[in-house]
């Protein structure tokens, strides 16, 4: 017993070495729980062809606009933008977006893309909204040329999954394209469908039966097949934003996510051995 009560300084020393050893390897555990998560992960792919410089039936003065616009008209370039009586739908889609990116959660992130012939990545996925909303600013520069939906639609998507994130995702295409059904714009739509993604088409017309050839219709009708097509006749200054409001609306739904949360233990250890 003596022997042993000899050693004993020993002993305690030799456990206390091995405590502080371990400690300062941080051993950790991870264990996964499930939480309640609302927050989103929104794509706006943003038609910004030259016929979005097109009028539509609001009147300049009728509206509060936070930009002055800086493009010419459908037909031509004016001397000054801002003295032409109608807001252009390009004004309008700009307008409505400023107010669907304030009614934004702090957990959601936004990302933004204009396309005409080519496609411009205005933003990745982020949750800093004050910097998406600073490239609405510059969509004047924007407003020329044809639409390519398919190539809009395929950047967007790779955009999608180069920034991976747990966030439950919708896309929002807004266009007023009297889009074709073609091979590649399947191509696309069928990527939505197996990443499990939501999909918007805000589809801006004047006159939806005359618009509506066979094609355009095949069109609205394989994007209805994978998400909510949501037609929107003489745009006016509240049927776009009411309609973006509703899509913030119908993805506030929450839903199961699971997390991975490390514990630390070293802490333990460390304090066994004090």
């Amino acid at each position: 017993f003596r022997g042993i009560t000899d050693r004993l300084p020993v002993i305690l020393g030799g456990i206390v070495l091995a405590l502080l050893v371990i400690s300062l390897m941080e051993p950790s555990l991870v264990r996964t729980v499930t939480v309640d998560q609302r927050a989103r992960d929104f794509l706006v792919v943003v038609d910004t062809s030259r016929s979005m410089r097109h009028d539509a039936n609001v009147k300049r003065d009728s509206v509060e606009l936070r930009y002055e616009r800086r493009a010419g008209t459908f037909a031509s370039n004016v001397d000054d933008p801002n003295k032409l009586p109608l807001l252009a739908r390009y004004e309008l889609a700009r307008e409505s977006l400023l107010s669907f990116l304030e009614q934004r959660k702090a957990q959601d992130r936004v990302g933004m893309i204009y396309f005409n012939d080519n496609v411009f990545t205005m933003s990745a996925p982020t949750t800093n909204i004050d910097f998406v909303t600073e490239q609405l600013g510059s969509m004047d520069e924007y407003v020329n040329w044809g639409t390519d939906i398919a190539l809009a639609m395929q950047s967007g998507l790779n955009l999608l999954e180069r920034y991976p994130d747990q966030n439950k995702k919708a896309v929002i295409l807004l266009t007023d394209a009297e889009a074709a059904y073609t091979k590649e714009v399947e191509e696309q739509l069928a990527r939505v469908a197996s990443m499990g993604i939501s999909f918007y088409l805000l589809w801006i017309t004047t006159d939806e039966k005359n618009m509506a050839n066979e094609e355009i219709t095949k069109f609205l009708d394989y994007a209805r097949s994978v998400g909510t097509v949501i037609i929107l006749e003489n745009l006016d200054s509240r049927n776009l934003e009411d309609s973006l409001r509703d899509i913030g609306m119908l993805e506030d739904y929450s839903y199961k996510e699971e997390k991975r949360q490390r514990l630390d233990l070293s802490q333990p250890f460390l304090d066994a051995a004090r």
